[in-house]
């Protein structure tokens, strides 16, 4: 018997439609996993058989394929896992609902069933709502951060389990609204422009960086206040607006540095990478590419600190980025872009002792 269920994976920060189509036939027990598979989603077969079983469910002799669509695409991570263990479960008819044409299921399952919160959980919903889904159902760790968009029924599981009652009507879930409104106004800074006194010169100079989007250079000796400076600009840059917000906390939610309890970035980014960073880590990329410090300072501040002192390549490979205010990261698996529109600010001192008097 054949049951296909709706999933997603994420391209860059945006998400596309997978679907898992799930053969489940009598004979030598047999689990193959195909449409280019990383090993995490190979190792899924142990994790959602082993699932099953932890939630009370019999499978037995059985030979299962499973085909993950498009076939020419490359998958990674454990965000099938959720609608594997669907399609089998509807194959051996524990789950009796046959309306699930439009709905999408997202999580990772542990050995106990218990359903696991996944990283990049927001694109995956803003694209299936472009699809017309009228229902996702997710891990419940990632409920509030899914909830951000309207028009949608989020719905949050805690375990496989659940799901099953969930899906045969013997239980009600209810759906958690995050107050987008009320979020977008409790910003706050680390540090507040106007708690700076003096430094008259340099607080002019980032006053006029935030109103036209400039770069800006502070020279200084130790200890005058470059740092300080530099962490105030975020308050003195124009509020977020929510599509702003939006395109900030997907980044940041594909690359796992979104709080469980942050549903939105409300602030203005602040990066400030040491030195010593590398090429890959400043600009995005690596064997399956994430975002970058770059792309992190998306609509907000990237801040260089003792700049002389960073590689000349590194410095070098900023040059495409504050041009075209994006970055393009090409791997043999396929190319990506990545947003990358900031504020660059970098400090140094004016000798290499730093007590240098003009």
């Amino acid at each position: 018997m054949l049951s296909i269920i709706k999933s997603m994976s994420l391209n860059g920060v945006n998400g596309y439609l997978v679907e898992v189509q799930v053969d489940v036939s009598e004979g030598i027990p047999y689990w193959e996993i195909v449409g280019l598979p990383d090993i995490s989603i190979k190792e899924s077969k142990e994790r959602v058989k082993t699932a099953i079983k932890n939630s009370g469910y019999k499978l037995l002799s059985r030979r299962i394929v499973i085909n993950l669509a498009p076939v020419d695409t490359r998958k990674e991570g454990p965000v099938f896992d959720l609608a594997m263990a669907v399609g089998i479960l509807v194959n051996t008819g524990e789950i009796k609902s046959n309306n699930l044409k439009n709905t999408i299921f997202l999580g990772a399952l542990s050995l106990s069933g218990s359903v696991q919160r996944i990283n990049g959980i927001l694109p995956m919903v803003i694209e299936a709502k472009k699809l017309g889904i009228e229902k996702i159902i997710l891990p419940y760790e990632n409920i509030k951060e899914a909830s951000v968009i309207e028009g949608i029924e989020i719905i949050g599981v805690k375990n496989l389990r659940e799901l099953v009652l969930y899906l045969n009507n013997s239980i009600q879930l209810k759906m958690e609204k995050a107050e987008t409104n009320k979020i977008i106004k409790d910003a706050s800074f680390e540090v507040d422009f106007s708690d700076i006194k003096g430094q008259e010169s340099a607080k002019r100079a980032l006053e006029i960086s935030a109103a036209g989007g400039h770069n800006c250079l502070l020279i200084g000796n130790p200890g005058c206040g470059k740092t300080v400076l530099s962490k105030s600009l975020p308050s003195i840059l124009p509020d977020l607006n929510f599509d702003e917000s939006l395109e900030i906390t997907k980044i940041y939610s594909v690359a796992g540095l979104l709080e469980k309890d942050e549903p939105l970035i409300v602030n203005r980014p602040y990066r400030a990478p040491h030195h010593t960073i590398s090429n890959i880590a400043l600009v995005g990329g690596g064997r399956r590419p994430m975002p970058g410090e770059i792309s992190l300072a998306h609509y907000g501040v990237l801040f260089l600190d003792e700049l002389p002192e960073f590689k000349r390549n590194t410095l070098e490979v900023l040059r495409g980025p504050l041009e075209d205010r994006k970055i393009t990261i090409s791997r043999a698996n396929g190319t990506l872009t990545y947003p990358a529109s900031f504020m660059l600010v970098a400090s140094m001192n004016p000798c290499s002792c730093g007590y240098y008097r003009f």
